[in-house]
């Protein structure tokens, strides 16, 4: 069921009582209480009514937009118009009107947008307890982003955060997410506030009067990374859809360049299609489908759902050739993956960078404690490499992870090596991933994987585009989950 629901009426106060009836069916769809019910119904009557006496005085022709949208905990009303001029307040734009005296002591975040030749948009949330959106609502609103030079008529700056942001851009996070947001860590404003300081972190705001209405950021995991996430987009919902976030993620790009990183990568969870469509709108490409890489949670039902599939996607900032040890088994999967992110992959036998990783250890372990998942990365091969390998899926099923990956440096092993550790690993139950850019010391690898759980979503995988529905039947056909033909 949507997390939202929009009607048109006119300015004329006879449309009253078809916003009554809309709000009464709303609330009792939804599951609100009858009393946060009332209140709504008040709420979303009075903020009309105020628009018809200020927007539109006297003329009962005019358009209004009234949407409910349910959040966490709460149901956020928004009335649009596009009568006469308003001025904005709210936020830090200061009080509301005396005409809202009422409304404003019975909800939170009252607000008057000015969208220039767009109108106006008052709103205002309702609390209404045990309600919870669908998820991706928010992800749906950046898929349809206006264009990059489309602002809102007020002032909104651009500007890189700092530390004193980082509680506005946590509670932001939460008056989106409510506490569901994938990356939990955002919800700890000193560990935002060190990752900013640490080099590790490039946060970038859009602020309001002093109120932080936006974030975007490029994640590292180690300051001097080649490669880098971006992602922990919130936009204030009173300001949705009005091309801040475009700002916000080209400024983004902008720092990833200043930090000379190669590429810049996403993950887009399969439950929908929207965070899939978002970052395809802004030009990253699917490589590689981690199945099992979403840890398990609870439903909107209530019921413990399986750990889920994730897409990884990535924006190639650095566009040269790859000279690359395309491996037997999996050479054209793995081409079809440069192909699908416009790279063109140079095939060499021999390892091409076999030296730059000569100081660095054959295998390394990175472990995700809250994904309980490790990823495995092999840059040398030999006794050495085997060795290091064996030892670290032991220590995977010492630790008990639920999912391991697999990564083999294309840059640094030889395919003959590719294809020992691929046949060693096979052996372990690992199947095709995908690819990644840029990782250790900058080099592509190919990522493989393994399950040591049973409780993964193996049938309920949306995938929006042709490329990712082709690679998982790649992934599952490896793995041997598809019927022989």
């Amino acid at each position: 069921m949507a997390s939202q629901i929009r009607i048109s009426i006119s300015s004329s106060a006879e449309d009253l009582p078809l916003v009554a009836a809309l709000v009464e069916r709303f609330a009792e769809l939804r599951g609100l209480k009858a009393d946060d019910g009332e209140r709504l119904e008040r709420v979303a009557t009075g903020l009309c009514r105020w628009v018809m006496e200020h927007a539109y005085p006297g003329n009962g022709s005019g358009i209004i937009a009234l949407e409910l949208e349910l959040a966490e905990n709460e149901v956020r009303c928004t009335v649009e118009d596009w009568g006469q001029p308003i001025t904005a307040f709210g936020g830090g734009l200061g009080e509301a009107p005396a005409e809202l005296a009422e409304i404003a002591a019975i909800t939170h975040d009252l607000r008057l947008v000015n969208l220039g030749r767009e109108g106006k948009r008052l709103s205002a949330a309702v609390s209404a307890e045990g309600v919870t959106p669908v998820e991706g609502t928010a992800l749906a609103q950046f898929a349809r982003e206006s264009s990059a030079g489309e602002v809102t008529a007020d002032q909104i700056e651009i500007r890189n955060a700092t530390p004193a942001d980082v509680e506005q851009v946590s509670r932001l996070l939460y008056t989106n997410y409510g506490l569901g947001y994938g990356h939990p860590n955002f919800y700890r404003p000193l560990w935002v506030a060190g990752e900013i300081e640490a080099g590790r972190l490039f946060s970038t705001v859009a602020t309001l009067a002093g109120e932080v209405v936006g974030h975007h950021a490029l994640v590292l995991e180690d300051a001097d990374d080649t490669t880098g996430e971006t992602g922990i987009a919130v936009v204030h919902p009173a300001y949705r859809g009005l091309g801040i976030f475009n700002r916000l993620f080209e400024r983004t790009l902008e720092r990833a360049r200043e930090r000379e990183v190669q590429a810049v990568y996403a993950r887009a969870v399969t439950g929908h299609p929207y965070s899939q469509r978002a970052e395809h709108s802004r030009g990253y490409r699917e490589t590689a489908l981690m199945l099992g890489s979403v840890p398990p949670s609870t439903g909107d039902d209530g019921q413990p759902t399986p750990r889920g599939a994730s897409l990884l996607t990535f924006l190639p900032l650095d566009r040269s050739p790859r000279a690359v040890a395309l491996p037997t088994r999996y050479e054209a999967a793995v081409r079809a993956a440069y192909e699908n992110v416009e790279l063109e992959a140079e095939d060499r036998a021999d390892p091409a960078a076999a030296a730059e990783v000569q100081e660095m250890p054959a295998v390394g372990v990175e472990r995700d404690a809250q994904r309980v998942s490790s990823v495995v990365t092999v840059s040398r091969w030999g006794d050495e490499g085997r060795a290091g390998l064996l030892e670290a899926l032991r220590g995977a099923v010492h630790q008990h992870d639920d999912v391991v990956y697999c990564d083999l440096d294309l840059q640094a092993l030889s395919r003959e090596q590719l294809d020992e550790a691929i046949e060693l690993l096979r052996e372990y139950d690992f199947f095709y991933c995908g690819l990644v850019l840029s990782a250790t010391a900058g080099h592509d690898h190919l990522r493989l994987q393994a399950m040591m759980t049973d409780n993964v979503e193996l049938e309920k995988i949306v995938l929006d585009s042709d490329y990712a529905q082709g690679l998982r039947l790649t992934i599952f056909g490896d793995r041997g989950w598809l019927p022989a033909s």
